[in-house]
């Protein structure tokens, strides 16, 4: 299946370019053209003289924008060539039929679709039940389309209008065109599919398609340009940096990383706010624009439906018929406990990078409403941590990152019941804490920064004396609502120490359970140790948080342990997530994988209904390429900081050219030898400072003293 995506719409159509108005259940996954959450265009099906014609290739441009396909006639029938030529540009897909006639004779095709609309609810396409429905009408035809139209339940009038470039016929559900091809010469055919009719003929159908390519190439530009000695790590940059481009949409607050596809094309809390951070160093404007979109919709009242209160920050937004009526609780829904402090987290990090502190100053009000919201309803029962417990039945159970029903339990396998405190959601508050504070000292509120600083202080000490379980070495899972800890070993620990939570003297007890063999599949971090009840006991971990792999959670280990000075084992799993994305098609990582352990020759078992692309599991490069160089930008002073940079064996050499920072930008050069690593400052403004941070002596680098400085 292939996936085109432009900002509300998506669509999944199959090797020919064809949609069969196919559901989730039926046939694993579905297709059609999907606009706000609704299909529009459910059929699609190419017939040249009422024959499928015979695929010989197909693909998507290396932009994700262009779906291209080349087909003959038949199995005998070499000529004449036939193109099929798909792009979505503002809620329209566009299609071109193009015929090349090498002969020398005169030729005429009969070219035919089988189309149709159902306007099902994305929700309906997973599976859901409808009590209600709307009312289809019959479809018109007329000279220069056909239209069919929906009234919903919701009393919202739907459409999907077919253009076309010449007058169709109709034939019950076959629409045909007579294309007539002068011998050496090309003649075409033009559709789109739209919510209105759209005027089509070759030159609009070529004007849109360069403002969509153009489209994505200025995302492209946002980002820093990187090259590499290893050719599949270069293609593995490309393709993250496109298909980050693809599913970030244009929203009226500014830039927003939709979750991913098929299912999650929408803004997404958390997602979002994950997908900034690991975009951060490079592209700047995807937070901003996940900050300015999740204040606008922070939540103003408390709502069990809704899972809402005061100032807390939103889960997943919705704009099909279902959500319109009540069907389910996205608009917005807000069962989430850890996008509320990362959001707070987020906005500290972007004044870091960024030195914008007008935006920041704008913000504060949401930013003082978050951590109201942490503070009150956010702590269920008043004992310093952030817990959860959904307000309805149709509300998710968990409301952490891993939120399916069986994804926290005890070591004795027995689901947490009641209000359930995570641990990394508690890490999550503390750098809110922390970050906070920072802004308020950046505005010149020098009291409210030291207070903040205090409570992270006081929650880091609460926090680890509660949570830490001394006799296994590892923090808590969760604590239950009889607070009794969830004593399993699972991922969410590496959260900790991206977070900062965990104290110097435990660093290394937690970064020695993620990289034991029981939590280190070879590919990447199991979200659940392979000893654990949970875990799949025939070692076939297809839970969706109980032993599989997913990228980002990874790329956040990694980044965790780069930030304790555990810079090799960083590496380890920067070389693993490498080591799987060779094995997936485009290399294009997806949302998650099985956790059975690596064995030569064996790739990583794909998870079936995984979304790929999916935002944080692309943008996971970035976040383990900056960890893996110790990079930090400080926006206000105009410094780039690399903290005892590395590269792996498997790469002898990375540029990183036109990195932006403030109004100008910088360009670097890293070339791995025996003793380390040479930078070389290669371009860009004059004015922003590199430093250079190395450990003073070889050996155990995290009991070095103090890294001597040096400008560039």
């Amino acid at each position: 299946m292939f996936v085109l995506k432009h900002n509300d719409s998506f669509a999944i159509i199959d090797e020919h370019g064809d949609m069969h108005g196919r559901n989730e259940i039926d046939h694993d996954i579905a297709d059609g053209l999907i606009c706000r959450d609704t299909r529009l265009l459910a059929r699609s099906e190419l017939r040249i003289d009422g024959q499928a014609p015979v695929l010989v290739d197909s693909y998507i441009d290396p932009f994700n924008t262009v779906f291209e396909a080349k087909f003959q006639k038949n199995a005998d029938a070499e000529q004449p060539e036939i193109w099929r030529s798909i792009f979505l540009w503002q809620d329209a897909l566009y299609e071109e039929i193009a015929v090349v006639n090498h002969s020398g004779q005169d030729i005429s095709l009969n070219i035919g679709y089988l189309h149709d609309a159902d306007f099902k609810d994305l929700f309906e396409l997973r599976g859901a039940k409808r009590t209600k429905s709307g009312t289809r009408a019959q479809p018109q035809l007329t000279d220069s389309g056909l239209r069919f139209d929906y009234t919903g339940a919701d009393n919202r009038p739907r459409s999907c209008c077919l253009s076309f470039s010449q007058t169709p016929l109709q034939n019950g559900n076959m629409t045909t065109f007579m294309l007539d091809v002068p011998a050496g010469e090309t003649r075409s055919l033009h559709i789109c599919a739209s919510h209105i009719p759209v005027p089509m003929g070759q030159d609009i159908f070529d004007a849109q398609k360069a403002e969509a390519l153009a489209h994505i190439q200025s995302h492209l530009n946002r980002q820093a340009d990187i090259h590499s000695s290893n050719p599949q790590f270069d293609e593995w940059t490309q393709q993250n940096a496109v298909d980050i481009a693809l599913l970030t949409s244009d929203t009226p607050h500014g830039l927003y990383p939709y979750a991913g596809i098929p299912w999650y094309s929408t803004p997404f809390g958390r997602d979002g706010i994950i997908t900034a951070f690991e975009m951060l160093w490079q592209d700047p404007a995807i937070a901003r624009g996940v900050l300015q979109f999740l204040a606008a919709h922070q939540a103003t009242e408390t709502s069990a439906f809704h899972d809402s209160a005061p100032g807390k920050i939103l889960h997943e937004i919705r704009q099909g018929e279902m959500a319109a009526c009540g069907e389910i609780p996205h608009t917005p829904y807000y069962g989430t406990a850890d996008a509320t402090p990362l959001f707070v987290f987020l906005a500290g990090a972007y004044l870091e990078r960024t030195g914008d502190t007008d935006f920041i100053a704008g913000l504060w009000p949401q930013i003082e409403k978050a951590l109201a919201w942490i503070d009150t309803h956010g702590d269920i029962d008043g004992d310093g941590f952030v817990e959860y417990q959904r307000g309805a039945e149709s509300g998710l159970g968990n409301q952490g990152w891993k939120d399916s029903v069986d994804a926290i339990s005890h070591e004795d396998g027995t689901l947490a019941e009641g209000s359930i405190a995570l641990c990394e959601v508690q890490g999550y508050v503390y750098a809110a804490r922390r970050a906070a504070s920072s802004i308020a000292r950046a505005l010149g509120m020098p009291d409210t920064a030291v207070a903040l600083m205090q409570q992270a202080e006081q929650l880091k000490q609460q926090f680890n004396d509660i949570f830490w379980q001394e006799d296994m070495g590892i923090y808590a899972l969760a604590l239950d609502g009889n607070k009794k800890p969830c004593r399993v070993r699972a991922s969410n620990v590496g959260h900790l120490l991206f977070c900062g939570v965990v104290p110097e003297g435990r660093a290394e007890r937690v970064a020695d359970m993620l990289m034991a063999d029981d939590m280190f599949s070879g590919y990447g971090i199991r979200t659940l140790g392979s000893g654990e009840k949970r875990y799949e006991p025939t070692q076939n971990p297809q839970g969706y948080h109980n032993g599989t792999v997913w990228t980002h959670d990874t790329a956040i280990c990694a980044a965790g342990l780069a930030k304790y000075g555990f810079e090799d084992r960083a590496a380890k799993l920067m070389s693993a997530l490498f080591d799987a994305a060779q094995h997936f098609p485009q290399m294009r990582l997806p949302e998650l994988f099985g956790g059975l352990a690596r064995e030569a020759g064996i790739p990583p078992a794909p998870y079936p209904v995984a979304c790929n692309p999916q935002a944080w599991a692309s943008a996971s490069q970035s976040l383990l390429l900056q960890s893996m160089l110790g990079l930090r930008i400080d926006g206000a002073a105009k410094t780039v900081t690399l903290h005892r940079p590395q590269l792996p064996a498997w790469l002898t050499e990375l540029e990183i050219n036109g990195l932006r920072v403030d109004d100008g930008e910088i360009s670097l050069r890293f070339q791995r030898h025996d003793d380390g690593v040479d930078i070389t400052r290669t371009g860009g403004s004059p004015d922003i400072r590199l430093d250079i941070e190395w450990p003073e002596e070889i050996g155990d680098i995290r009991h070095t003293p103090p890294a001597k400085k040096a400008q560039m």
